[in-house]
């Protein structure tokens, strides 16, 4: 296959599938994975190695209605750190999803009181020891956890912290839970918004379910109802339904329980609409069928649909508008919408739907739901013509009518003189009108090899929508690799529009000629074949001189210090004209802290640490130099 080809198809078929792998838009909300938390839980309890995955996964299966034996109150002994409050929490959380676990209250009292007690508890740790003195049936002092979880909130307001107040909060008594009931709505405004469409706190799913788990604990606990804007809500369930898988224990357990809180019908519910039929439509299937349920795929009670509208995409055209739909179950959780029409033209559609209930429900998300179809036809190749002839076209080209699904039965012979082009129509049974199609390629096949080269059939302009073929075999001889042989042809042609796709072979035996020799096939599996692997090498130590040459060049260096000595021994010292005094002693004292400093820095200091030196003893050197030659001037003109 060239790559110019393999190209031009992965480009055709991308689009389909991004539109196949997205049934309705994203404003729509999806039905809980629950078979996916559920298998995480199961899996986890094969084997536990902490006590908090042994909390969340008995908690988190109970959620979902599975009651947990009570053999893991043996585990939970066995696992649980008493010297560790958070290992308590989740020992005392543990216990309780158990119908008989009880555990010896004396062995976790003290932590638990020094927990309360200490001024460097935290918010969490705060949390953890007020639900296990509630489990483990403690008294605990209101009061001072409130000024306590007054003082962390001065000095920690991060979101997380928050949620483990009012986590706190929904343990203590009514009027505690109320003032933190009536914050939910300011720690709401700190969640993220994204894309105008859902709701998230920084720290993911997990973080996000434990603060919205814990607005519905405190203000049931408070006794009211949950103070939240019904949009912020849908948001925020539009962020969990999302979530169709999580990677921890923790954030599994705490997701299960938000979508239990959102799927109660004491609370506000939010409705989720899904398309349960094929999103292709055909007169075998001509109805859409629509499930209405909560987030945990369980009815809503009473409710009807209305189908508003349904556009084409291509151009909004409507072509459906306020048709009811009929409810298919006793329980109202499934809806049909018959769809199929001679006179709705093949293409993508969307269908707009508004809910309403019996009664004053408290559900959200009745309206703006949105359903993608697709109606579907039937094609028909027609007009098939293979041809050939001469490049030049000097001689009349045979044309040979083709039939699907036929095949050719008699022989071609090509030389590379010659080319061969394939025309076809592809009609629309149920219009009758001829129509083009996403994908449409020539498909060569080597009968030795089985290598294939694939040519891009186009349509022409105009409402016939002609496609053709046209391969030439002096100029596509490279495609082949010059490999003259027999080849077999086969036409591919697909489409979303179309019920199904067509792989009608053309020809067995085509006999192809080439003047060149012919080339090797590429290996393609070298390509994925280890390579040698890399070694880096550092760059070798450059060779040093040998060290009697360091030597000589060290002796050349002092040979002028030498040579002053030398001549000083020789000459004799003359000290007499040195004047005495605390200029001169500080002129050669900052003189040869010069010189020191110099050996500094060939040993241990850098540039700039020299220079930093050099500069502070400049000046002594400058003042006290300068006041030792004033005075050996002042001594000339007096013997002058």
């Amino acid at each position: 296959m060239t790559s110019t080809s393999f190209m031009m198809i992965i480009f055709m078929i991308l689009p389909i599938f991004s539109w196949c792998a997205t049934s309705t838009v994203a404003a729509n909300l999806s039905p809980a994975n629950l078979d996916g938390l559920k298998a995480q839980f199961q899996t986890a309890m094969k084997s536990f190695s902490d006590v908090a995955s042994l909390h969340y996964t008995l908690a988190g299966i109970k959620e979902l209605g599975v009651q947990p034996p009570d053999s893991f109150c043996n585990d939970i002994k066995k696992l649980v750190d008493k010297s560790n409050i958070e290992s308590i929490y989740h020992a005392t959380e543990a216990a309780k999803t158990l119908a008989n676990c009880k555990l010896p209250v004396e062995d976790y009292r003290s932590v638990v009181t020094s927990t309360l007690q200490s001024d460097k508890s935290t918010t969490s740790e705060i949390y953890y020891a007020v639900s296990s003195s509630v489990n483990l049936g403690l008294t605990v002092d209101e009061a001072s956890i409130e000024k306590r979880l007054n003082t962390l909130a001065k000095t920690d307001d991060s979101i997380l912290s928050q949620g483990y107040a009012l986590l706190t909060g929904a343990q203590l008594s009514q009027p505690v839970a109320k003032f933190y009931a009536d914050t939910v709505n300011d720690l709401v405004q700190q969640a993220d918004e994204i894309d105008g469409r859902t709701l998230q706190y920084e720290g993911g799913v997990g973080t996000t379910a434990l603060l919205v788990s814990a607005f519905y604990e405190v203000a049931e606990k408070a006794g009211a109802a949950m103070k939240i804007d019904p949009k912020q809500l849908h948001k925020f369930a539009s962020y969990f339904s999302t979530k169709r898988h999580v990677a921890t224990l923790r954030s599994a357990y705490y997701l299960t329980k938000v979508f239990k809180y959102l799927s109660d019908n004491k609370n506000t519910m939010p409705v989720v609409v899904t398309r349960v039929s094929p999103s292709a439509i055909s007169a075998q299937n001509p109805s859409v069928l629509v499930s209405v349920s909560n987030l945990l795929g369980q009815p809503v009670g009473e409710i009807s649909v209305v189908a508003e509208s349904a556009k084409r995409k291509d151009d909004g055209v409507v072509v459906i508008s306020k048709q009811k739909l009929t409810s298919k179950a006793s329980d109202f959780s499934v809806f049909e919408l018959p769809f199929y029409d001679t006179k709705i033209p093949r293409g993508f559609y969307t269908i707009h739907l508004t809910l309403t209930p019996r009664g004053d429900g408290k559900l959200i998300g009745l309206t703006d739901n949105t359903i993608d179809v697709k109606v579907t036809s039937e094609g028909a190749i027609e007009n098939a013509e293979l041809s050939v002839s001469d490049r030049d076209n000097t001689a009349q080209a045979k044309t040979y009518k083709l039939t699907y699904p036929n095949v050719q039965s008699e022989k071609l012979e090509l030389d590379y003189h010659q080319k061969l082009v394939l025309k076809f129509q592809i009609k629309d049974k149920r219009t009758g009108e001829f129509i083009r199609v996403q994908q449409a390629f020539l498909r060569f096949t080597n009968k030795k090899s089985n290598k294939e080269i694939i040519y891009l059939a186009e349509a022409t302009d105009g409402s016939n929508s002609q496609y053709k073929v046209e391969v030439d075999l002096q100029t596509n001889a490279n495609d082949f690799r010059h490999q003259s042989g027999a080849y077999n042809a086969a036409l591919i042609l697909g489409d979303q529009l179309l019920q199904n796709a067509y792989e009608w072979k053309l020809n067995d035996n085509i006999q192809l000629s080439f003047h060149e020799d012919s080339q090797a096939d590429k290996n393609h599996q070298n390509l994925y074949v280890p390579r040698p692997e890399i070694v880096h090498q550092f760059r070798l130590d450059e060779v040093r001189p040998p060290t009697v040459v360091s030597l000589v060049f060290s002796a050349l260096t002092l040979l002028p210090l030498l040579i002053l000595f030398i001549l000083w021994i020789k000459l004799g010292f003359n000290l007499s004209g040195l004047p005495l005094g605390l200029s001169p002693l500080g002129f050669h004292i900052s003189h040869g802290a010069v010189f020191a400093l110099m050996f500094f820095y060939w040993k241990y200091l850098d540039m700039f640490q020299t220079i930093r030196y050099l500069a502070l003893i400049s000046i002594p050197l400058f003042i006290f130099g300068h006041r030792v030659l004033a005075t050996l001037a002042a001594r000339r003109e007096k013997k002058a």
